[in-house]
C-alpha cells in the first residue's frame, strides 16, 4: 500500500488517525467474459466499476499463423463501453479444446511470425489493449521453448505499437502442466501472470474436494491450494509476487459423494448462479476451515457442492492484499448474476478496487462540510480529496465521468465528525475531465478534477 502523504500541515495540529485501511486501487481485477455470455450479460449490464480490464475469449489459433474470428464474435459494444468507464480490453486465445493450433504454429518460424503480425494487427484494428494467451496446455519441452520464442517475438512487435500492447498469460495452478511453461524466462515479457487457481477438484478425480481452497494439506488434500500455487510461481519460478494474479471462480462443482473428500463417482460444474438457490432448497452450508471455503450438501447426503461465496472471496482478496499480489483474474463475470445483482463481482470491487481513506485528527472541529480541490491536478496516477464533516452521519463521495455516469464510488457510509483524506488511484481511467461530489446531511458539494495520460 502507498505512504500517504499531508502536505502544509503542522505536525503538531494534526496527527493520522487510520479511520479505514481499504486496498489501495492499483490491484488489477481481470475479468474473462466468454462471448457465448453476450445474451445473459450484455456490455450494459457490466460492473465496470469493479473491473481493471475485461478479457474477451476465445479466438482460436491456426497451424499455420492465421488466426479465427467465429461468426459473430466480435462486441465492439463491449470494447467502446469498457474504454468509456476506463477498463481496458484484451483478448483472450486458446482456451480449453481450442489450443490445439498453437503448439505446430509456435514450432514454425514462418507461421509464427505470421501469427505475430496478425494478433498485432488484430488488436489495433478492432480496438483491443493487448492479448490474454491460454494455451491449455504446451506438453513436451519444445513447446516450451517454443512458446518462449513466441512470447518474445510478441512482445517486441507489442512494444512498437502506440500505446503499447499488454501481454498476459493464463498458466496451470501447479507444476505438473506448470513445468512446460517457461515462465522465468518471460517474466519480463508479461504484464501479469493469471493463475488458474481452481479446479483443484472436479469430474476427472475420486474424491470430492474443493474447488479452489485457500490454504490446505497434502495429507487431507492431495490437489493443491491457492497458497501452495502461489508459493510454487514466486518461490520455485521467482515471478514478482506484484506480476501475479490468483484465480477467483465464480462457479463450483457438484460431486456425486456423500461427504467433502469422500469418494465421488463424478461431478459437474455449475455456476454461482445456480448454486446459491439451493441454500433454500435444503441444502445445509458447511465450512472448510483449513480451505477457507465453503460447501453444501443436500438432504439426502448424495451430492456435495464445493464453491466460493461472498465470505470465501472476501477471504481470497485479503491474501492478495496482504501478499502484495498483483490482483486477481475471475472465471468467469457474470456467474454471479443473482435478480440483476452480481454480488460475488461486487466483493472484489469493494475490496481491490476502493480507495484508501484517513481520518484526520486536528485541534480544530469543523463547522461545515467543506470539499477542497483535489491535489495534485491535473495529475497522472494518484491524487488526493479532503473533506470534512461537521455532524456524524452517512457520508457519499462519487466520481462522475462529464455524461454524469458514476466511475467510483469513493465513499459510502457513516462517517464520525472530523477531517479526511481519501487517496485514489485512477491508473484504469481514460484522460478526461471527472467531477466529484460529496452529500451529507441533505446536502452536497461538487468540484472537477483532470486525468492527464
Amino acid at each position: 500500500m502507498r505512504k500517504m502523504t499531508i502536505r502544509n500541515i503542522s505536525v503538531a495540529a494534526l496527527v493520522l488517525l487510520p479511520f479505514r485501511q481499504a486496498a489501495s486501487a492499483d490491484k488489477l481485477v481481470v475479468g474473462y467474459y466468454p462471448s457465448w455470455n453476450k445474451s445473459t450479460l450484455p456490455h450494459t449490464a457490466v460492473l465496470y466499476q469493479n473491473l481493471t480490464h475485461i478479457a474477451y475469449a476465445f479466438l482460436i489459433p491456426a497451424a499455420d499463423g492465421s488466426i479465427s474470428v467465429p461468426v459473430g464474435f466480435l462486441y465492439p459494444e463491449l470494447n467502446q463501453a469498457a474504454h468509456q468507464k476506463g477498463v481496458k480490453v484484451v483478448i483472450s486465445l486458446g482456451g480449453w479444446g481450442q489450443s490445439d493450433g498453437f503448439s505446430p504454429m509456435a514450432a514454425d518460424t514462418a507461421a509464427r511470425h505470421k501469427f505475430v503480425q496478425n494478433l498485432t494487427s488484430f488488436c489495433i484494428t478492432d480496438n483491443y489493449d493487448g492479448v490474454d494467451i491460454d494455451w491449455e496446455y504446451p506438453k513436451t519441452s519444445a513447446d516450451r521453448a517454443n512458446l518462449t520464442a513466441l512470447i518474445h517475438e510478441l512482445r517486441l512487435s507489442f512494444n512498437n505499437a502506440n500505446p503499447a500492447l499488454t501481454i498476459s498469460m493464463a498458466v496451470p495452478a501447479t507444476g505438473w502442466s506448470g513445468q512446460w511453461f517457461d515462465v522465468t524466462a518471460m517474466k519480463d515479457d508479461f504484464d501479469w501472470i493469471g493463475i488458474m487457481t481452481y479446479d483443484f477438484y472436479g469430474s476427472w478425480t475420486t474424491k470430492s474436494g474443493p474447488n479452489s481452497a485457500l490454504y490446505g494439506n497434502f495429507s487431507t488434500n492431495t490437489e493443491g491450494w491457492i497458497d501452495y500455487s502461489v508459493g510454487y510461481y514466486n518461490g520455485t519460478r521467482s515471478i514478482p509476487m506484484s506480476k501475479l494474479l490468483t484465480g477467483t471462480p465464480f462457479y463450483g462443482w457438484m460431486f456425486a459423494a456423500s461427504s467433502m473428500y469422500g469418494a465421488s463417482t463424478g461431478a459437474s460444474q455449475l455456476a454461482y448462479s445456480s448454486i446459491a438457490p439451493k441454500l433454500q432448497q435444503g441444502w445445509v452450508r458447511s465450512w472448510d476451515a483449513e480451505g477457507q471455503v465453503p460447501y453444501i450438501i443436500n438432504a439426502a447426503k448424495t451430492q456435495v457442492i464445493s464453491y466460493d461465496d461472498s465470505v470465501s472471496i472476501a477471504l481470497k482478496c485479503d491474501y492478495i492484499k496482504a501478499k502484495g499480489l498483483g490482483g486477481t483474474i475471475v472465471w468467469a463475470i457474470g456467474q454471479d448474476l443473482l435478480g440483476g445483482k452480481q454480488p460475488l463481482l461486487d466483493v472484489i470491487g469493494a475490496s481491490l478496487r476502493s480507495p484508501t481513506i484517513v481520518q484526520l485528527r486536528s485541534q480544530e472541529i469543523p463547522a461545515s462540510m467543506t470539499l477542497e480541490q483535489n491535489y495534485p491536478n491535473p495529475f497522472n496516477g494518484q491524487t488526493i480529496i479532503r473533506y470534512s464533516v461537521a455532524r456524524a452521519g452517512r457520508v457519499t463521495l462519487k466520481l462522475f465521468d462529464v455524461l454524469g455516469r458514476v466511475a467510483q464510488t469513493l465513499v459510502d457510509g457513516e462517517q464520525t465528525q472530523g477531517v479526511y483524506e481519501v487517496s485514489i488511484s485512477t491508473n484504469s481511467f481514460a484522460s478526461g475531465i471527472y467531477i466529484y461530489r460529496i452529500e451529507h446531511q441533505n446536502a452536497s458539494l461538487t468540484r472537477s478534477m483532470i486525468v492527464l495520460r
